[in-house]
């Protein structure tokens, strides 16, 4: 897979990464997450859809995509948030890694660890970590994460459809 990684381009692109985001939530959390919640995700349009796109490409916001060159199709994001908006975990120098996912059909193909170096090379120079979060019992993610260099440094929760799921944070040093 020939793969080109750079920030999102426009509402279009940014809606095709959504899409990825949804395909891989069902991938990844079938034995995490309640199957009605995983099927009634959708993928905003119009004022919700650049509202969105709007957010994620603001201050402090590095929203990545990974592009296949050859279909030129959409395959997976990075978005990574510094300054203000990072979650309580995170250090005063922290930048935190929000969200990194690849389309099922194009895992282990490299473009997960693509995102990730992308999204690091993005990161100011005054931030020292970067942070994350994953659900706990997503051990595909947490392998991928320790196999890159991140430390297990504690425990969060996430909630999705008013219930809260077990997170493990992770740090990586810059």
């Amino acid at each position: 897979m020939d793969i080109e990684v750079r920030p999102v381009a426009s509402p279009t692109e940014f809606r095709a990464a959504l899409v990825v985001n949804r395909a891989a939530w069902r991938d990844a959390y079938a034995d995490i997450l309640p199957a009605e919640r995983l099927e009634a995700m959708t993928v905003p349009e119009g004022v919700d859809l650049q509202d969105r796109y709007d957010r994620a490409t603001g201050d402090g916001r590095r929203f990545l995509v990974a592009v296949d060159r050859k279909p030129g199709a959409v395959v997976g994001f990075a978005d990574a948030v510094v300054g203000d908006g990072r979650k309580a975990f995170c250090e005063r120098d922290d930048a935190e890694l929000r969200a990194i996912y690849v389309d099922p059909d194009a895992q282990g193909a490299g473009v997960g660890s693509a995102l990730l170096e992308a999204a690091v090379d993005r990161v100011p120079d005054a931030c020292s970590r970067l942070v994350l979060e994953t659900f706990t019992e997503n051990r595909a993610a947490r392998e991928f994460y320790e196999a890159r260099g991140f430390e297990r440094i504690g425990a969060s929760a996430f909630e999705v459809g008013g219930e809260s799921y077990p997170t493990a944070v992770y740090a990586r040093p810059l």
